[in-house]
């Protein structure tokens, strides 16, 4: 694992083009964020991967990485999915709001259970066996048959929070964002009583990615302005991160440790472009490795093979399985979409 994760640095940096007297523009457009986050569902395949090996001589510094990285990991996930969704509420409105729940909502629901009855069959292939309940309840996301589902059914019911905020306030965008905080302390006060901590830690970085979105013009303002600040900002950012993320953590020491993360990628990509094909690539197909890299994993982990070959054909086949799958959601949207067009009146559409 440890060449692995150097490969995978090295990898962020290929193509990568530094601003030295000026700024990247683009530090937070969609080919930009589809990079980091690819690199970011790389390393979410080598937390899960580290689950089905044993740990040798060459696993010790991905290990401390790993325990030191934490949740972290789905921190940019959180945080771009925020701000790309303040802006298309911006831009678009109320009809946007109703969206989430007409569109949004209702495909990453189907696409999840989708995958989930893979994962089932998967299961009784293997002998594997669970209660009825948690398999009925692994379709919403709340209980697992061996897939990952926390961070989608936080993301749906964040979905729902979003609605809620902005259906009550409209176009009142800040009156909104505050219903957000609100109900997304609320939901991480619930979870507390229910779920493990990774449940709830990082869910604030959603909302405050929504925020972002609205003061983002002011920051890059002012860096331009006070490009000393900038550097030092940078610099206290890294240097509070190193010290946050060696604490003893409590839930609030958490959020500052996920803020502190996020503020360092801010500002380092304000000045270092990432560029890498490959990421892009894995960046554009965050969902379907997300939630299927673990069935190659489940399959293999008692075929006794080598460490590296697992992991060169677990990757290989979630890649294939990703390509794949996406295909398929994308013909099955387009069906779907063109059955509620031919439903409801083109004004009926433009309206809601």
């Amino acid at each position: 694992m440890d060449f692995v994760l150097l490969a995978s640095v090295i990898l962020l940096f290929i193509g990568a083009k530094p601003f030295l007297k000026k700024y990247n523009e683009d530090y937070i457009s969609r080919d930009q964020t589809q990079c980091i986050n690819g690199f970011f569902v790389l390393i979410v395949f080598m937390r899960h991967f580290q689950f089905y090996i044993e740990y040798g001589q060459f696993d010790m510094i991905y290990g401390g990485f790993s325990d030191w990285l934490r949740q972290m990991l789905v921190v940019p996930f959180l945080f771009y999915s925020g701000y790309g969704i303040m802006l298309s509420l911006t831009k678009k409105g109320n009809s946007y709001v109703n969206s989430i729940m007409t569109k949004r909502f209702p495909k990453v629901l189907l696409h999840f259970a989708i995958a989930v009855g893979l994962f089932l069959i998967t299961d009784i292939c293997l002998g594997v066996q669970y209660p009825i309940n948690t398999i009925l309840l692994s379709f919403i996301g709340w209980e697992s048959i061996g897939n990952s589902n926390w961070y989608i059914f936080d993301t749906l019911i964040l979905y729902i929070i979003t609605f809620v905020s902005f259906k009550m306030f409209r176009v009142k965008r800040w009156a909104g964002l505050l219903a957000m905080f609100v109900l997304t302390g609320i939901f991480i006060w619930h979870l507390m009583s229910m779920k493990d901590p990774w449940w709830f830690n990082t869910c604030i970085m959603f909302p405050l990615g929504m925020a972002y979105t609205l003061v983002k013009e002011k920051v890059d303002s002012f860096f331009r302005r006070f490009p000393v600040i900038y550097y030092a900002a940078l610099v206290l950012s890294a240097a509070f991160l190193a010290f946050i993320s060696t604490r003893k953590m409590t839930l609030l020491k958490y959020e500052l440790y996920a803020v502190s993360i996020m503020a360092f990628i801010l500002l380092l990509t304000m000045k270092l472009k990432i560029g890498n094909p490959v990421l892009r690539f894995l960046g554009k197909h965050i969902f379907e490795i997300y939630i299927l890299q673990r069935l190659p994993m489940l399959i293999l982990k008692d075929a006794g093979l080598n460490s590296y070959v697992f992991f060169g054909i677990c990757l290989a086949v979630t890649i294939v399985l990703a390509i794949g799958f996406g295909f398929l959601m994308r013909l099955l949207d387009n069906l779907i979409d063109g059955k509620y067009r031919k439903k409801n009146k083109p004004e009926e559409i433009i309206a809601g």
